[in-house]
């Protein structure tokens, strides 16, 4: 055992010779996307593409903002806060014991944040016999991500000579911050040829900015059973000797821009009932991401930190996308029904000229999310409520693999990116509700409208601490809470 932990070790030495290199789990970040838009598509969890006349629509299927019948613009701002909790919740209060591993996590809060999340308009312009011809524009943020992990376990490691009584009691301290942000801009061409039949066409344009901090700070004394019991705690002097200590921190982000185009149709076959189905070609992505590795302490001996930084530019080709969508309306009530399947395992890297062919597949699976939405118009007001799941896009047990080709290999006497953890997001789901006022049309047949929505997102994942001396899945609660505001105006 300790031969392999100086092995790898070593290699945290000779880091700055590393080739860049790339995996799902760095490009699929910016594939995910959070429900997000107006208060009202919000507040009914996002089951409006067959409903369409939501400019929220736009970026799932293109042929709701056809069926607008006047023009509108509206802007959206939000207050959310996010936390961390282990599942089951096990604190410094309350650690846990499995298989000889006493472990627990610090459960954390994010501050409150405000943030800018929908901007769009409608220009809709009246065709004669029942036909419209719309265009329209949306600004909005898919994904918002702040998560702070930070875990902490320590078991004994058995030295390897049955005749020697002392073991290796190594403790582990790993903390790691994201920050995601990807926005959306959308540019929509759409009409209704008539009250029956409504199509619609939508180029979407995104921008990523990524970052990431992590570290892991490893500590291994040589006392015997009795002796670390009554240490109890990490020997603050790694300098001592007659132990190991390893301390490192870890910083990514990343950059680029991509797009994708979307098309759509509603048909209307009973006024009280629409159908919908919408098809999104595959996101190409262009990334840099760039990363730096510190180094403070390596078995006994202090090291200088200095930073080792690269970076690497590559291609990420997103899923096709499939959503099939259903809504009723009876008088002053509408129910909205989704359904969309994202193909995952056919996406793709690429640095280069190269493609990074066990990428995507291995890694990946083919997932859904289900949308269902509820609107009830009371005079000028309405009230909404929804619910959405999304399932993981990730295999039991995916682990990001670096040996997939020459970028993450190097070459002889040289070593790739060394990655510490892995995350495998899990299922996520939204329960929302909210609130709608609209005025009455002034004499223009121009009206104003305020919208609040309240949603609480959670989603169970799993952290992998896939470090040389255990390997460990940590199971954690990421949960949300969002309140967004809508104002908008119709003429």
């Amino acid at each position: 055992m300790k031969t392999n932990r100086i092995f790898v070790l070593s290699t945290l030495l000779t880091v700055s010779l590393a080739i860049s290199a790339q995996t799902t789990f760095d490009a699929m970040k910016v594939y995910e996307e959070e429900l997000n838009g107006t208060a009202r598509y919000v507040g009914m969890g996002g089951a409006m593409s067959a409903l369409g006349s939501d400019v929220s629509v736009i970026g799932h299927n293109p042929a709701g903002i056809g069926t607008y019948r006047q023009s509108d613009i509206n802007l959206s701002v939000s207050f959310f806060g996010t936390s961390v909790n282990t599942d089951p919740l096990v604190t410094r209060n309350t650690p846990q014991t499995i298989n000889g591993r006493t472990f627990y996590s610090h459960n954390t809060k994010s501050e409150p944040l405000a943030a800018l999340d929908n901007a769009s308009a409608v220009l809709s312009g009246y065709m004669g016999d029942d036909s419209y011809l719309n265009f329209g524009f949306s600004y909005r943020r898919t994904l918002n991500m702040d998560r702070d992990l930070d875990y902490y376990d320590k078991f004994y490691v058995p030295d390897g000579d049955p005749t020697i009584v002392k073991e290796y009691a190594v403790y582990r301290d790993y903390k790691d911050h994201q920050r995601n942000k990807v926005n959306a801009f959308d540019f929509n061409l759409s009409c209704s040829l008539s009250e029956m039949l409504y199509l619609g066409w939508t180029v979407e344009l995104l921008s990523s900015d990524l970052w990431s901090e992590g570290s892991f700070y490893d500590y291994y004394p040589s006392y015997d059973a009795a002796d670390l019991e009554d240490k109890g705690a990490v020997v603050p002097d790694y300098a001592a000797g007659g132990h190991d200590y390893t301390a490192a921190d870890k910083m990514n982000t990343a950059k680029g821009t991509g797009w994708n185009i979307g098309v759509g149709l509603i048909v209307r076959p009973i006024p009280a009932l629409r159908l919908g189905a919408a098809i999104k070609t595959p996101t190409w992505f262009r990334q840099t991401l760039e990363y730096s590795d510190y180094l403070y302490a390596y078995e006994d001996q202090q090291m200088d930190g200095e930073p080792f930084k690269n970076s690497v530019d590559y291609r990420f080709v997103s899923p096709w996308r499939l959503n099939l969508s259903a809504g009723f309306t009876v008088a002053q009530t509408a129910i909205g029904f989704e359904y969309e399947r994202n193909f995952t395992q056919r996406t793709s890297l690429s640095i280069g000229n190269t493609r990074m062919s066990n990428q995507g597949a291995i890694d990946l699976q083919d997932y859904a999310t289900y949308k269902v939405g509820f609107e009830q118009n009371i005079d000028k007001l309405s009230l909404r409520a929804g619910y959405n799941l999304t399932q993981s896009m990730y295999k039991d047990g995916a682990a990001i693999y670096l040996g997939d080709s020459d970028f993450n290999a190097g070459q002889p006497g040289e070593v790739g990116r060394i990655d510490f953890q892995v995350d495998r997001l899990g299922t996520r789901q939204n329960i929302t509700c909210g609130l709608g006022y609209c005025s009455e049309p002034d004499g223009d047949n121009t009206q104003f409208y305020i919208d609040v929505a309240y949603v609480h997102g959670i989603r169970n994942s799993v952290f992998n601490i896939n470090e040389y001396i255990e390997d460990v899945d940590v199971n954690y609660k990421y949960q949300s809470d969002k309140v967004l505001l809508t104002f908008g105006w119709t003429f």
